[in-house]
């Protein structure tokens, strides 16, 4: 704080008559010296007067053993008449300093600062725009005591309002990011407040204080960028830590991938991580890369020319080492371990580029390098689990949860390697990832939980990994790993399946409510892995009763769902799961016969039915709505049309619903409308199969079908079966 200069003149005189400047030390001799100080205060008649008396409150005020009460008692006494007159006047008495006055107001209002309920008044605040003037007055050096002594009170005040919320919000809605950013790069002193001040804002507000100072933003990080990029001292480190801090905050805010601040980091980041450092000064730098990467791709690894393959391996072999390190070695601390979440970005957002973006056409033993890189560092993932597995409280540990985390995007690509390690801690994984989605369910928040950059965030413990929907991230890998009869059953055994099927109702509700796209690939994601028990778990369908409620869910939704032709592929996937179901459920009372079964049979035959058209030159063409996303459907068509057949010999109510809701009208016409020739071999088997099957086990369609040229079309299409069947008489009815 500044020092109160002495008075010359009838000021000190002045001063001197009317009290000590003896702090007062006992608690009745500080209450004296208040309520006399006040006194003098009051009696004032003149600027002079009042100013001399200011002296005295000032002194009081700064004393360390003035308290809450005293101070806001002089607070209250002090009144903001003059203050406010001294702070804004230029007028100073002749050989003065031209701050003189405005520096003693500003000591006052920085000894207020320090009380919590003090620094948030109106009178406090409504001084920012003046402070503000004060902090972009100074220049880079600054040789006044006085001058320097007001500007460093004006940051202290200006700091302890960032620590509360009216205090932030009045910052911010009176343009002081800008000046911080102004002073900061302009080098004025003060600058590294400045930037102190921008940290705290940033740490409590983030993404809030660029939403309207965009410009500031960029010129900021052109700035810090272009000298990380140059400098090659001490301060490139400290830099990387600023710039790591300034993006964290900015997120989805951040300039395209072709701004130059991007590629100076590049080039400052590719100093440090070149070159032997040590660990205090490589993982700012891993941290900084983790997060440009996460939000510029991966691609930004590779340089502007897009080349530098060295510094992405670099970088990928960085962070598998650490991730080594600190799970390997059980007395690693919270801080040591601080680098593990920038390290699993690093990983995820690698295995994703790899598997998705374009080839980084490595070499024979780049390659190698990569994997065994990458499985050194899984192995230790997998170590640590199972270190903790047996420890309950462990599923809310917040490095658990990201360590899960990088463990469900390695199994969504890779399920063969380490594939004991990964059986042995499933159990694990599943109790973690249960409990995050049920904490996800209550908070209502999943897309805010799920972002990928929450990977990121530092320290970790801050990081919001704790309320993540691991589940949702975790589905590819059951996919996978329900594909295989072994962890399968370990995953029915665990209860995996219930717990997919409260994830099933709850994710459709939030496709109903329309909560972005996630929904709908978490559904489809799901579809496959009951799909996948399904077809090759029929005993564990009719044992576990989450099979039938998912059915009844099916059948219920589907009749509407399927009219949404921009849903076709949700739709297919859960009319497919749906007939499995049926299937396997066809001993089962709740299923037989309901009248919600048969309006779910006949929305499935009207989505297939529709699925192919005659083209002008008679060839079978897939019809307009359904060309965009056949690719993702073709499979599904195909094995949907063979469960259709399955179930004709099934059900008795079956085959009769081919003929009202008009799948045989259909088909028959587009038959006797393709050329001979004009079906693909796959497409003309499928409708074989189902026509076949219906002509075996209903009369009425194999003599409706015997009407209509059945047996002409069989041969003109080379139905072999069909023709067979046409010719001998039907079963009529499940065998």
């Amino acid at each position: 704080m500044a020092t109160i200069r002495e008075l010359p003149s009838s000021e000190a005189d002045t001063a001197d008559t009317e009290g000590s400047g003896t702090i007062p030390r006992s608690d009745e001799d500080k209450a004296k010296a208040v309520d006399k100080c006040l006194e003098v205060l009051s009696r004032a008649k003149t600027d002079t007067e009042i100013f001399a008396a200011l002296l005295l409150v000032t002194k009081l005020v700064q004393a360390e053993d003035t308290d809450a009460a005293s101070r806001r008692k002089i607070f209250d006494g002090v009144g903001f008449t003059f203050l406010n007159r001294l702070i804004k006047t230029d007028k100073v008495p002749d050989g003065c300093d031209s701050s003189m006055y405005q520096s003693l107001a500003v000591t006052l209002l920085a000894c207020f600062s320090t009380d919590p309920d003090l620094v948030t008044h109106p009178q406090m605040l409504n001084k920012i725009p003046v402070l503000k003037d004060v902090i972009l007055s100074a220049r880079t050096s600054v040789e006044n005591v006085e001058k320097k002594s007001l500007i460093e009170d004006s940051f202290q005040i200006l700091v302890a309002m960032a620590t509360q919320d009216l205090g932030r919000k009045q910052l911010i809605g009176d343009g002081m990011v800008p000046a911080l950013c102004d002073v900061y790069n302009k080098s004025y002193f003060g600058n590294e407040q400045a930037f102190s001040l921008l940290g705290i804002l940033i740490e409590y507000c983030g993404e809030e204080i660029w939403e309207t100072n965009r410009a500031c933003l960029n010129e900021l990080l052109s700035s810090m960028a272009s000298e990380f990029k140059q400098i090659q001292d001490e301060r490139k480190f400290k830099l990387c830590t600023r710039l790591t801090l300034l993006l964290a905050s900015s997120n989805e805010l951040v300039p395209g991938e072709n701004a130059v601040w991007a590629w100076d980091i590049h080039h400052g980041l590719s100093d440090i991580l070149k070159s032997k450092t040590g660990q205090s000064q490589r993982n700012p730098a891993l941290k900084l890369a983790s997060l440009l990467m996460c939000q510029l791709g991966v691609s930004w690894a590779l340089g502007p020319q897009g080349s530098d393959k060295k510094l992405l391996l670099l970088i990928i072999n960085l962070a598998c080492v650490e991730v080594r390190m600190g799970l390997e070695d059980s007395s690693q601390n919270v801080s040591n371990r601080d680098i593990l979440p920038a390290c699993y970005s690093v990983l995820e957002s690698c295995i994703e580029f790899m598997t998705c973006g374009p080839s980084l056409s490595l070499d024979e033993k780049q390659v190698l390098q990569l994997h065994n890189a990458m499985t050194g560092a899984f192995g230790a993932v997998l170590f640590f689990l199972k270190e903790n597995q047996f420890e309950p409280e462990k599923v809310d540990d917040p490095l658990v949860r990201a360590t899960v985390r990088v463990l469900s995007v390695w199994l969504a690509e890779e399920t063969a390697a380490l594939r004991n390690q990964v059986y042995d801690v499933l159990p694990f994984v599943l109790s973690v990832i249960e409990k995050s989605f049920e904490e996800a369910k209550i908070s209502s928040d999943l897309k805010e939980a799920t972002n990928h950059t929450t990977v990121a965030q530092y320290p970790l413990l801050k990081s919001s990994l704790a309320s993540a929907d691991l589940l949702r991230l975790m589905l590819p890998a059951l996919c996978h790993l329900t594909a295989d009869q072994e962890p399968r059953e370990l995953l029915i055994m665990q209860g995996a399946m219930e717990t997919c099927g409260k994830y099933f109702s709850y994710q459709w509700k939030q496709f109903e409510d329309k909560q972005g796209d996630q929904p709908e690939v978490a559904l489809i994601t799901l579809c496959n892995i009951f799909l996948n028990v399904s077809l090759q778990d029929t005993e564990a369908v009719k044992k576990a009763e989450v099979f039938t409620e998912l059915y009844g869910l099916i059948a219920n939704v589907l009749p509407k769902l399927a009219k949404q032709h921009e849903n076709l592929v949700l739709s297919f996937n859960m009319a497919v799961l749906g007939l499995t179901l049926l299937k396997n459920l066809s001993n089962s009372a709740s299923i037989l016969d309901l009248s919600e079964s048969k309006r779910f049979v006949g929305a499935v035959l009207q989505m297939f039915g529709n699925s192919h058209q005659c083209g002008k030159s008679g060839q079978c063409e897939i019809a307009p709505t359904y060309r965009q996303h056949w690719e993702d459907i073709t499979e599904l068509w195909m094995l949907g049309m063979q469960l259709l057949s399955e179930c004709i010999g099934v059900f008795a109510w079956f085959a009769g619903l081919f003929l009202q809701y008009s799948w045989m009208t259909t088909t028959v016409k587009l038959l006797t409308n393709v050329a001979g020739g004009g079906l693909d071999e796959e497409t003309c088997t499928m409708y074989g199969v189902v026509l076949s099957s219906l002509c075996k086990h209903s009369s009425d369609v194999h003599s409706q079908l015997n009407q209509a040229n059945g047996l002409e079309l069989a041969r003109k299409h080379n139905m072999l079966d069909l023709a067979v069947v046409l010719q001998a008489p039907p079963l009529d009815g499940p065998r």
